[in-house]
C-alpha cells in the first residue's frame, strides 16, 4: 500500500513534470506564427511503427524495444484499471508479458548506455548518460525485487516471471532486500518522471509533437519569405516560427543529420547537428531569462555559429533526409543567410559578380537575354514558343543549358530526342529567365521572387501547360516553389501546369515508343543522384530506367546512391563559392567513382555535370571515366 508521504511524493513529481514541460512549451512557443497541419497517419506510421527510426538498423531495433518497453507496460496499467469494459487478463500472462517487454527494454537502454560512453564522437552530448543509467537502476531494481520476492516464494519454476524466476536463484531470501528494492525502484520512477522536461528525455512529448507537424511537401520547397512581416530571415531565436524551435526542442543529438552532411564529411566546420543544438542553447537562455524575468538582450546566433558554417551549406537536404524526426537543419541556415544577405548585406565576395548578373540580365553568366536562343541555332532552329501554338511542351532550358558551352552541347541532345520523338516543342528564348534558385539559396529572397514573377508572367502569357526542364534546380523550382508565390497556387502553375525533368520525360517517350534507342554503348556506368532530382522531389528511377533502356549498357551503383547520394558540392549557391576550407566534395565524389572501375559517369544536372568533370580531371588520371549526361548517351544511342 501507500503510505501518504508516497502520495505527496507522486503528486510533486507530477508536478514538477507539469510546471517544466509548460516551461518547454512556453519556450518554443515563443518563435513566430507559422501555419502547420498534423499528420496522424505519419504520427502512427514514424512513430509507432519506426518507419524512419529503423533505417539505421542497430540503434532503430534498441530505440523499438525502448519505445515499447515504455508503452505496453503504460497500456496494461491503463487497461487494468478498466476491466469492467475489457476482460480481464490473466495474471500470470500480464506478468509474463511485462517481464519480456522489461528485458527488451533492458536491452535497449545498455545498448544507448554504452554506445553513449564509448562515443568518441565531441558532438555527442554526454548529459544524456544520467537519465539513461537512472532508466537503468529502474529496471535492474524492479528485476531485483520481482527475484527477491520469488526467492520468498520459492516455487519450483515462475514461468510467468522467468527473468526475475532466474534471478531468485542466486539471492536470499530476504524481505528486507525486497522492499529496499521496492523503495529504490519506486524513486527512481519518481525521479524519472520529474526529470523528463529538464533533460534529453524531454523528446518523449517534443518528438511526436514534431513528427506530427513534419513538412508535407518537398524538402526542395524553401519557407515563402513574406518581406512585409517582421525581420527578413533569422538574427536571434525569437525570429524563429514556433516549429523551427520545435524543431530543435525535439532533438536527440543523434548524429544522423552530420554522419549524412557532405559539408561535415568533407571537414568543412559546418555540423548539422550543433546549428540544432546551438538553436536549442540559445532557446533555453532566453527561456531561461524570462522565467527569472530578467531583460537582458537576446545574444544574435551570429554569437555562436561562424559564417564558414552558414556558408559551407549546399542545400543537398541530406541531413533533412536521414533525420529519424524530420529536423530541417539547412531551413535554419537559409533563414540566417536571408538576415546576412538581405538585412547586412553580407553576401560572400565571390558571388556577387554572379548575384548582379541575375540582377542586369537575368542570367547567372551576364550573358543577356538577346542571346539566350543563341546555341538553339546551329543547324535546324528550335521553334521559339508562343501563344496559339499547338505544342506538347515548352522546353525550359535554363541558364546553364542556354549560355555555359558544355551544357549546351545537352541541351542539343535534348533537342535531338525531342525530334526524333515528333514532339512538338518550343523554346522561350530572349523570354526566359534564370528561375531564382541560386539567389534563393544564397539568402536573396527579394531577387527570387523578381525572377519568378517575371518568369510567371510570361508562362501564363503563352498559356503554358506542360514544361519539361533540363536542370533538377530549375525543376524544383518550377514544380514546388513558384506556385507558392502571391496566389500562383490557385491561377498559376500549380493550377494548370505539368513539370517534369527531362529524364522523367524521356523515360515516357520510351515506355510509349516514341523513341527507341538501338545502338549499343558497351560501357560500365555509374549514375550520380543530383540532390534535386532526388532527395528533393525523389526522382530516383527514371533517371535509372533511361540508362538501362540504351543497349550495352551495364550499369553500376555507387556507395553512395539514391537517399543517401553524395553531394557534388554545387547546390546551395556553392557553385560560385570557392571551397577553400577541408577536401574538395566533388573530388571525394570523383574518388568513389573510380573505384567502382566504371567506364562512365552519368548524371542529369548541370551543376553535377561542371563539379564531376572538375573532380576527375583533379585526379590527373591517364584513363579517367568519361562524365555525361543521360541525355547525351540517350542521343547517341539514337543517332
Amino acid at each position: 500500500m501507500l503510505s501518504t508521504l508516497d502520495l505527496l511524493l507522486i503528486v510533486l513529481a507530477l508536478l514538477t513534470m507539469s510546471v517544466g514541460l509548460s516551461r518547454r512549451w512556453s519556450a518554443w512557443r515563443m518563435g513566430r506564427a507559422e501555419a502547420r497541419s498534423g499528420d496522424w497517419a505519419g504520427l502512427l506510421g514514424y512513430i509507432l511503427g519506426h518507419k524512419k527510426i529503423l533505417e539505421n538498423r542497430k540503434p532503430g531495433i534498441a530505440h523499438l524495444m525502448l519505445f515499447w518497453g515504455f508503452l505496453v507496460p503504460i497500456v496494461i496499467v491503463i487497461l487494468a484499471q478498466f476491466d469492467f469494459i475489457i476482460p480481464r487478463v490473466p495474471a500470470a500472462i500480464l506478468s509474463l508479458l511485462t517481464d519480456i517487454i522489461g528485458t527488451a527494454l533492458l536491452a535497449g537502454t545498455l545498448f544507448f548506455l554504452l554506445r553513449r560512453l564509448r562515443s568518441t564522437d565531441p558532438g555527442a552530448p554526454k548529459k544524456v548518460v544520467l537519465p539513461l543509467f537512472i532508466l537503468l537502476i529502474i529496471l535492474i531494481t524492479g528485476f531485483l525485487a520481482e527475484g527477491a520476492r520469488l526467492s520468498i516464494v520459492h516455487p519450483k519454476v515462475a514461468w510467468e516471471s522467468p527473468l526475475g524466476w532466474l534471478l531468485s536463484i542466486g539471492l536470499p531470501p530476504s524481505p528486507i532486500f525486497m522492499h529496499l528494492m521496492i523503495r529504490i525502484h519506486f524513486y527512481a520512477v519518481l525521479f524519472f518522471i520529474a526529470a523528463m522536461p529538464f533533460t534529453f528525455i524531454r523528446h518523449l512529448a517534443a518528438a511526436p509533437l514534431n513528427v506530427f507537424y513534419k513538412r508535407r511537401t518537398s524538402p526542395g520547397e524553401l519557407k515563402r519569405l513574406s518581406l512585409n512581416e517582421g525581420p527578413v530571415g533569422v538574427n536571434t531565436v525569437e525570429d524563429f516560427s514556433w516549429k523551427q524551435l520545435l524543431d530543435a526542442e525535439a532533438c536527440v543529438s543523434c548524429g544522423r543529420c552530420e554522419e549524412n552532411c557532405p559539408a561535415s564529411m568533407s571537414e568543412k566546420p559546418l555540423s548539422p547537428r550543433k546549428v540544432i543544438q546551438d538553436i536549442f542553447e540559445q532557446m533555453a537562455t532566453v527561456a531561461r531569462n524570462s522565467v527569472k524575468k530578467t531583460h537582458a538582450p537576446t545574444p544574435p546566433l551570429g554569437s555562436r555559429m561562424t559564417e564558414d558554417e552558414i556558408w559551407s551549406c549546399t542545400t543537398c537536404m541530406a541531413c533533412i533526409e536521414h533525420c529519424p524526426l524530420f529536423i530541417e537543419p539547412m531551413e535554419k541556415i537559409i533563414e540566417m543567410r536571408r538576415w546576412r544577405v538581405m538585412g547586412k548585406g553580407l553576401l560572400p565576395n565571390e558571388a556577387r559578380t554572379m548575384m548582379r548578373n541575375l540582377e542586369t540580365y537575368a542570367d547567372v553568366h551576364g550573358k543577356g537575354a538577346a542571346h539566350r536562343a543563341d546555341w538553339a541555332f546551329n543547324g535546324d532552329p528550335v521553334p521559339i514558343h508562343a501563344a496559339g501554338l499547338n505544342l506538347e511542351i515548352l522546353l525550359w532550358v535554363g541558364c546553364s543549358g542556354a549560355f555555359h558551352p558544355r551544357y549546351q552541347e545537352v541541351s542539343r541532345a535534348m533537342v535531338s530526342i525531342l525530334e526524333a520523338a515528333g514532339v512538338r516543342f518550343g523554346i522561350l528564348g530572349k523570354d526566359e529567365s534564370c528561375c531564382g534558385d541560386p539567389a534563393r539559396r544564397l539568402g536573396e529572397e527579394d531577387l527570387f521572387l523578381a525572377l519568378a514573377r517575371k518568369n510567371i508572367h510570361y508562362l501564363k502569357r503563352y498559356h503554358i501547360r506542360k514544361i519539361v526542364t533540363l536542370c533538377p534546380h530549375c525543376f524544383n523550382t518550377l514544380k514546388n516553389e513558384y506556385p507558392r508565390i502571391e496566389g500562383e497556387a490557385r491561377s498559376g502553375p500549380r493550377a494548370s501546369i505539368e513539370v517534369e525533368h527531362a529524364t522523367e520525360y524521356v523515360m515516357n517517350l520510351i515506355k510509349t515508343r516514341r523513341i527507341s534507342p538501338k545502338y549499343p554503348i558497351n560501357k560500365s556506368v555509374a549514375f550520380h543522384d543530383p540532390c534535386y532530382l532526388g532527395r528533393a522531389n525523389h526522382v530516383y528511377d527514371p533517371p535509372r530506367e533511361v540508362i538501362n533502356a540504351i543497349p550495352g549498357i551495364q550499369l553500376k551503383e555507387l556507395r553512395r546512391h539514391r537517399e543517401k547520394g553524395f553531394c557534388c558540392g554545387g547546390g546551395g549557391g556553392r557553385m560560385w563559392l570557392h571551397e577553400h576550407l577541408g577536401r574538395r566534395m566533388n573530388t571525394m565524389r570523383a574518388e568513389e567513382v573510380i573505384k567502382t572501375g566504371v567506364d562512365l559517369l552519368a548524371t542529369a544536372c548541370p551543376y553535377c555535370l561542371t563539379m564531376l568533370e572538375d573532380g576527375v580531371k583533379s585526379l590527373d588520371m591517364q584513363n579517367p571515366p568519361k562524365v555525361l549526361d543521360i541525355l547525351e548517351m540517350v542521343a547517341s544511342s539514337l543517332r
